[in-house]
């Protein structure tokens, strides 16, 4: 007994008629008169009499009807569930202060038209997201281009720029612009130190006397103590985000000359040899669209 033969006994029982059952199920009819006798050998029974061309259910047939309803039933179900299994799923790599929010926006964009699912894997940085694509862990990594992706596909999605922040009760918040010596004795907030872009920005400020650093781990922490006046954070403006009403809000960007050129290309990387080539492709395209359609500050 399976799934074909139990399905035909139904149409049979509805229909009444061997032709039109063939027809709907797209079979012949000696097609379908096969399954049905060969479910009848399996059962031991006959489940159809026939009175000239009128078909109807014996007693067994009546018998055999609700568990085989139950039984293609349950079948669709399991083969629902496990199509679901088989929806292409896209394991993302994000370097730090790639904003969630925009990804957000860029994976609810992509749900809403295409049969996708995601997994998010955060990183500490774009060397650590570069690795785990290269070992297959992740399908496609968004990183800053501060390192070289010999081995790897890369696509140029957005250039982005750095900003001096304050928050609004400050002592520098009524700055015009910032220069080397008004950072003499103050507090940065900064991301992990040890980072390539943390490095770069280190490097800048070399020679600024007695700067002091408070480092976490987190740019969703660098953003609340800047915000309650701990102290200045330079920081990318991909995760500043675009609420401009929110950034006014809570933060002063001020003009700082000296990182006026610090800018780095958001990249998407991936294998070359991926399998999932076309959708990496799809979410790189809706993520570089979504980063041109959005005002930065």
């Amino acid at each position: 007994m399976d799934n074909e033969q139990l399905l035909t006994f139904l149409t049979v029982s509805e229909m009444k008629n061997y032709s039109r059952a063939a027809e709907y199920l797209n079979l012949t009819q000696p097609a379908v008169t096969a399954r049905i006798q060969k479910l009848e050998i399996e059962l031991n029974c006959k489940l159809f009499l026939r009175d000239g061309k009128k078909i109807s259910l014996t007693e067994a047939g009546n018998a055999l009807l609700p568990f085989a309803r139950k039984i293609v039933n349950y079948m669709n179900e399991a083969k629902q569930t496990i199509d679901v299994l088989k929806i292409p799923t896209l394991t993302i790599g994000l370097a730090p202060a790639i904003s969630v929010s925009i990804l957000f926006q860029v994976l609810s964009l992509l749900r809403e038209k295409n049969q996708l699912l995601f997994d998010i894997v955060e990183a500490e940085d774009s060397i650590e997201i570069a690795k785990l694509v290269t070992e297959g862990k992740i399908d496609i990594g968004l990183v800053r281009n501060v390192i070289p992706f010999t081995n790897l596909n890369s696509k140029y999605l957005f250039h982005e720029k750095y900003k001096f922040i304050v928050g609004k009760q400050h002592a520098l918040a009524g700055k015009s612009e910032i220069n080397m010596k008004d950072l003499i004795g103050e507090t940065m907030i900064c991301y992990r130190r040890q980072t390539p872009i943390a490095i770069k920005i280190d490097e800048k400020l070399v020679g600024v006397e007695n700067l002091h650093r408070i480092e976490v781990g987190g740019f969703e922490m660098v953003k609340f103590m800047v915000k309650n006046n701990w102290g200045f954070s330079i920081i990318s403006e991909l995760e500043l985000g675009y609420d401009k009403e929110t950034i006014q809000n809570d933060f002063t960007i001020i003009p700082f000359a000296q990182f006026e050129d610090l800018t780095f290309d958001i990249t998407g990387i991936h294998k070359k040899d991926s399998p999932k080539l076309d959708n990496l492709q799809l979410f790189l395209d809706y993520f570089e669209s979504t980063l041109k359609s959005l005002q930065f500050n």
